[in-house]
């Protein structure tokens, strides 16, 4: 297939979705005289994501990964949709031109804006009210994500949102999870954090090894890394079925004990 062929079939998949009805509702423009910091703004990203992904689990979908470079590309949009609130960027090209799909080989693309609100779940009610935009979000294709939200004192409505959204097969650089309530393991073998190392831990270490979209936080994979050499692999789930079938009476294990059976 031509490139030309192929850009058009990428822009035919991506949602022509009707752009956000803005609120005014009461106290809806109380904004601080501070601008946010680029902290409060990853907060609120972050928050987005989570929200998103909670409507997704609601409805039994997949959650979408976020990923530092599809914020980066969402952020340009953001900042882009102060001066033009449009799917189409301000020399006229169409939004996805602002995507390298060298870095991300996307089968289909989407982005919602939304205008108006200081909060993440005012402007994810902004999109679920209407139809065009929670299809994006409620897309079983979309696999990973980048939201941004940028502020303007002296523009019509101050807060700017973008989600940017992209269907790929397999990992993207630092593609992560947000999580509302951060799992946190209280050992070496307890992946689930539920304060017990079970089947259910040796569950989720063969599942993250199974698929090669599979998330786990940062304390989660150290917790899953038995052998403390930095990887998780099949020798870690076996280590982790030893440990729960009694074999071995302590976690982490050395690699000499490995070696010897125990």
């Amino acid at each position: 297939m031509g490139k030309l062929a192929k850009f058009k079939n990428k822009i035919l998949s991506v949602t022509a979705a009707i752009v956000v009805a803005l609120s005014f509702t009461s106290g809806f423009f109380g904004f601080s005289s501070a601008e946010p910091s680029q902290e409060d703004f990853k907060a609120m990203a972050e928050e987005m994501v989570i929200l998103v992904n909670e409507a997704r689990e609601a409805e039994g979908l997949k959650p979408l990964y976020m990923v530092p470079y599809l914020c980066d590309v969402a952020n340009v949009r953001c900042r882009e949709s102060i001066f033009s609130f449009s799917h189409n960027r301000p020399d006229g090209s169409s939004f996805i031109t602002v995507l390298d799909d060298s870095l991300v080989p996307y089968s289909k693309a989407a982005e919602n804006l939304a205008a108006g609100s200081d909060t993440a779940e005012a402007t994810f009610n902004q999109w679920k009210n209407s139809p065009n935009h929670w299809r994006s979000i409620m897309n079983p294709d979309y696999t990973h994500i980048g939201v941004a939200v940028s502020y303007d004192m002296n523009s019509e409505y101050k807060y700017y949102w973008e989600q940017f959204f992209v269907a790929v097969s397999g990992k993207l650089n630092d593609q992560t999870i947000p999580e509302r309530y951060k799992t946190v393991p209280k050992s070496s073998g307890d992946i689930n954090g539920d304060a017990e190392i079970d089947t259910f831990d040796l569950i989720t270490v063969n599942q993250y090894l199974a698929d090669d979209t599979a998330f786990l936080n940062d304390l989660q994979v150290e917790s899953a890394d038995m052998l403390k050499d930095n990887a998780i692999t099949s020798a870690d789930a076996m280590v982790l079925r030893k440990y729960i079938l009694g074999e071995y009476k302590t976690l982490p294990v050395t690699m000499e004990m490995l070696l010897s059976g125990g």
